[in-house]
């Protein structure tokens, strides 16, 4: 089969009256999803260098076979185009490489041991840094430093938690930051103490060993960042292990330092031509920074990277926390607000002052940059709902993008809203189902019905809403948009099998009115991510002038059950005209 497709294609170029321009490579004979709506199918891609020249029949690809062109045959294969993440830390990979591991381990005498041995494994490592614990294992108020004292006391250890919202540290990392009884909770953030541990030596309590939210920074500042190899190495490892075995071409990287060590690890790699991932980053602007000396820094942090494949032109916020660390910031209180907090009106933490972050979104705006906010409660989306009107109003309607990110709750009356201020929605559909954050965590902390109503999407795309899908890796590992567009599909974990759209049961489904179809799910991680991140004119669909980014799936995900989406795989991705990933 494959020689007589050769042999047809060949026959038909040599036909061809015309002589347009020799493409590199044909990829011919697959099932081909473009995401353009002017022609949504396809046989072939003709592509020469880094751009597409041809997206068609396979008849019309024969146009541009030279002799030195090379046949792909795609033997009916589905292709996509390639997959970009809307809100992805991928710079933290540096963290599967250089850090302990405690994903997955589930039980606190697992995660000391697994310190104590990477820890024995890296005496000269000055500091010992993680992620990973869960919420589930040791609710309330987190982990104690004592129990990290007992496999590491000297040397600061710091470990995510596998939400990147709460820090688990040893005592001496809480003596390195200078934090103690007299020390008190920083704007926006939470320090754990031990009950019953106020007295006149410690005004606020004893430090427990858990920080949350802004708390983390009193630690983090106070340690070494990782150096420029090092992220130079977790981003490479990031793009051959992670990206291309997953597809995916482009990624918003949401959490940079203005100076850091990150991004000047990113930009080398643009520099060498080593970047197999298009890059978008955002860089982080908290309440106590100030604005009037935070803008210049980053406006010529910006002027620096003007490479095509990495430009660092946007801001992100954070309007709240998450509800696992009650930091989210809701319209009603908690459900155990009072036994957490002692407070029964407790409803999480703002982190911004209403007219501070309409102001801040008003000057960001004004310099050119994108907004990228991360809000989980229902109160917080709301807030900067309002902040982005005020914003708007102040500068003038224009082709601005901003996004919200999360969006665990949702207030129904703001759905419209994200339309009319031209807001994109940046969810993570891989949190879309009914596991142990929604069953020890989400329902005692939020209570029902309010945990059955989390993370609406059906809802954003009925109403035009542009929606970009994302991972937010680390917290999701592995970030694989296969799985994501299961369970946007099913709102399930991926792999369980049942029917759709109509199940036996929708007791075990999360708010299952919210589920999308397979196509939509496509379009967030490609057209829909691709305008979010300002790409959509390089890249995020297939055709001519394009930038030849695409995903060859071992399955035909548009016509298999969705219960099997998540078992295919990426047999080869492409990226700028080159095989980056093959199977």
């Amino acid at each position: 089969a494959l020689v007589g497709a050769v042999a047809t294609l060949l026959a038909l170029a040599a036909g061809a009256a015309a002589a347009p321009p020799r493409a590199d490579t044909i990829y011919y004979g697959g099932e081909v999803w473009t995401g353009d709506p002017s022609q949504p199918t396809a046989q072939a891609i003709a592509v020469k260098g880094n751009r597409i020249l041809y997206v068609g029949s396979n008849m019309g690809a024969a146009r541009y076979w030279g002799p030195r062109t090379r046949l792909v045959d795609l033997r009916g294969r589905r292709v996509v185009p390639g997959f970009i993440d809307a809100h992805i830390h991928a710079s933290m990979a540096v963290q599967l490489v250089y850090s302990v591991d405690l994903y997955g381990l589930g039980a606190l005498d697992k995660y000391l041991a697994a310190v104590a041995e990477f820890a024995a494994a890296h005496p000269d490592l000055p500091a010992i840094r993680g992620s990973g614990w869960s919420n589930t294992v040791v609710p309330g108020i987190g982990p104690l430093a004592s129990d990290l004292d007992s496999v590491v006391s000297d040397r600061p250890v710091a470990l995510y938690s596998e939400d990147y919202h709460s820090l688990w540290v040893n005592s001496r990392a809480l003596e390195l930051a200078g934090i103690d009884g007299s020390t008190p909770d920083p704007v926006g953030g939470k320090i754990e103490r031990l009950p019953g541990s106020v007295s006149p030596e410690n005004p606020y309590g004893i430090p427990s060993g858990t920080l949350r939210e802004n708390a983390t920074d009193l630690v983090l500042d106070a340690l070494p960042d990782y150096t420029v190899d090092q992220y130079r190495h977790g981003l490479r490892y990031f793009q051959r292990h992670v990206a291309g075995p997953l597809g995916i071409t482009g990624v918003f990287d949401p959490l940079l330092r203005i100076g850091g060590n990150a991004v000047e690890a990113y930009q080398q790699l643009a520099d060498e031509g080593l970047l197999t991932v298009r890059v978008r980053g955002a860089l982080a602007l908290n309440p106590e920074d100030d604005l009037a000396t935070w803008l210049p820094a980053a406006e010529a942090e910006r002027a620096k990277h003007t490479r095509a494949l990495f430009q660092t032109n946007a801001v992100k916020f954070f309007a709240d926390g998450v509800v696992e660390g009650h930091t989210a910031w809701l319209k009603q209180p908690y459900a155990d607000a009072e036994e957490y907090a002692g407070d029964p009106n407790y409803a999480g933490v703002a982190l911004w002052d209403d007219e501070a972050l309409a102001d801040a979104f008003t000057a960001v705006d004004a310099a050119g940059f994108q907004i990228h906010v991360h809000a989980i409660g229902d109160a917080a989306t709301t807030q900067v709902l309002d902040a982005l009107a005020a914003a708007r109003q102040r500068n003038g309607a224009h082709d601005w993008r901003p996004g919200i990110t999360h969006l665990q709750l949702v207030d129904p009356a703001d759905y419209d809203r994200f339309a009319e201020l031209g807001v994109t929605a940046v969810p993570q559909p891989y949190w879309f189902v009914k596991d142990d954050y929604y069953t020890y965590l989400q329902v005692p902390y939020l209570g029902l019905p309010r945990a059955d109503y989390e993370y609406p999407m059906k809802s954003f795309f009925d109403r035009g809403v542009l929606v970009a899908s994302a991972s937010d890796f680390p917290v999701t590992i592995p970030p694989d948009p296969l799985d994501a567009i299961q369970t946007g599909v099913m709102r399930w974990f991926p792999g369980l099998v049942y029917e759709y759209p109509a199940p036996p049961s929708l007791e075990g489904v999360l708010w299952p009115e919210e589920r999308v179809t397979v196509r939509q799910m496509l379009r967030s991680f490609t057209r829909n991510a691709a305008r979010a991140c300002f790409t959509d004119d390089v890249c995020g669909t297939l055709a001519a002038g394009k930038s030849a980014d695409f995903v060859v799936l071992s399955r035909d995900i548009l016509r298999c059950p969705p219960q099997d989406i998540g078992t295919a795989r990426v047999l080869m991705t492409v990226f700028r005209g080159k095989v980056v990933y093959r199977d």
